[in-house]
């Protein structure tokens, strides 16, 4: 008999990387085998993301490759939810599912009925990578910014129940995870449609007992309040790090963008951060060459970082999406623009990754150590302030805390 065998591949957010997982879980239960090299798979998973052009690009490069091999491929994700999508473009795959239909992939695969024992999961309880899970809480956006498919592609926000979280919490941690990333496509939004909210979650995630750390992903700069701060004062479990993406420096685009605050608020809630948790990094989203964004204005952004000081900048070159008010707009950036441009915040970033880690030279850090070796041989792993650390050691430190100088 020809065993059965899947290969998955992921594009995007930590959204997607949580719902790769659960598909995952999903084929093991159905008696499936995975496999590292999309070569030795019968099915090959692409779980595609449609964040940008380039995005687009990969996914279908990834589903023809696929096709190419001779194998039974599965196109998702948010590329497929696009309305615009031409279909003949995922000529070849065999299943095109839609987001809402993920977890259900082995199912409409195998063609047979959700009977007790082939009912798909919804959550994870096996672990792929012991060192650190991402758990979704949440997904869908309220938010309208003009250049973001995710509204269109993910539908409006909604959070996991309560329980249903704090119960798959404790199951990652009594297998053994040792850092937990609390994640959605607008996290900062979980509970709103369900009377409670993120700061609530929080604490009662952190009162699970173990060895373990809680990470969060990005959470908007309006959703930072009082009550999510004090849980960074208060437990000890929460990693030092916040991810606040602003995009912008410069109030003109900043309202072009359809963002909810000016550049005096981001400042305002940054300043805030720093006063509140001391010593936390802060890392951001920075889009560059948005319509409109002049040179004058993208000094602005320079100034505004160099107050700012992120640890960590992800930079996004912009995209025309169809679909989005940002498609029509005329005064677009020239290409030659947004390649020098970005090439002054790369620099920039590096510099301010540098200034942060510099500030931990000789102090006592702890790392959580990850099951990879570096390509060098060295054990590596993240600090709280998401700083990774290379350092000797023996494998037995593998997915445990350790705590070194930083040199």
């Amino acid at each position: 008999m020809t065993k059965k065998t899947f290969y998955i591949k992921t594009l995007g957010c930590k959204v997607n990387q949580y719902e790769s997982q659960v598909i995952r879980e999903n084929f093991l239960k159905q008696g499936y085998v995975e496999v590292d090299h999309i070569d030795e798979a019968n099915i090959c998973v692409i779980n595609s993301c449609t964040v940008t052009s380039t995005s687009d690009s990969k996914s279908l490069r990834l589903i023809h490759n696929a096709v190419k091999k001779g194998k039974c491929v599965v196109a998702t994700g948010c590329m497929v939810e696009d309305e615009d999508l031409d279909l003949s473009k995922l000529k070849g795959a065999k299943f095109i599912i839609r987001n809402k239909d993920k977890y259900k992939i082995p199912q409409i695969i195998s063609r047979k009925p959700n009977t007790e024992n082939r009912k798909p999961i919804h959550g994870i309880s096996s672990l792929k990578d012991h060192t650190r899970v991402f758990v979704k809480v949440q997904d869908g956006c309220d938010n309208v910014c003009s250049y973001c498919k995710v509204r269109v592609v993910r539908g409006r926000s909604r959070s996991r129940a309560f329980k249903d979280v704090l119960d798959e919490c404790a199951t990652i941690i009594k297998n053994g995870t040792k850092e937990i990333v609390l994640t959605g496509i607008c996290l900062g939004a979980y509970g709103r449609d369900i009377s409670t909210d993120l700061s609530t979650l929080i604490e009662g995630i952190c009162g699970i007992k173990g060895d373990w750390r809680l990470r969060l992903s990005s959470v908007e700069p309006k959703d930072i309040g009082k009550d999510l701060l004090k849980q960074f004062q208060t437990q000890k479990r929460i990693c030092r790090h916040l991810h606040l993406p602003f995009q912008s420096g410069d109030d003109h685009v900043l309202r072009r963008m359809s963002r909810p605050y000016k550049r005096s608020d981001y400042l305002d809630i940054v300043q805030r951060i720093k006063d509140d948790v001391p010593g936390i990094a802060i890392s951001t989203d920075i889009m560059v060459g948005f319509p409109g964004e002049t040179e004058k204005r993208f000094e602005n952004t320079l100034d505004f970082l160099n107050i700012v000081r992120p640890m960590r900048m992800h930079i996004f070159p912009f995209s025309k999406r169809s679909g989005t008010k940002a498609y029509d707009f005329k005064d677009t950036v020239n290409s030659a623009a947004k390649r020098k441009r970005e090439e002054k915040l790369l620099q920039l970033a590096q510099a301010f990754t540098s200034e942060f880690t510099n500030n931990l030279r000789d102090k006592d850090v702890e790392v959580l150590v990850e099951d990879k070796r570096s390509r060098d041989g060295k054990l590596q792993g993240y600090t709280s302030t998401y700083i990774k650390v290379y350092l000797p050691g023996p494998d037995t430190l593998k997915g445990h805390f350790v705590k070194r100088k930083h040199l």
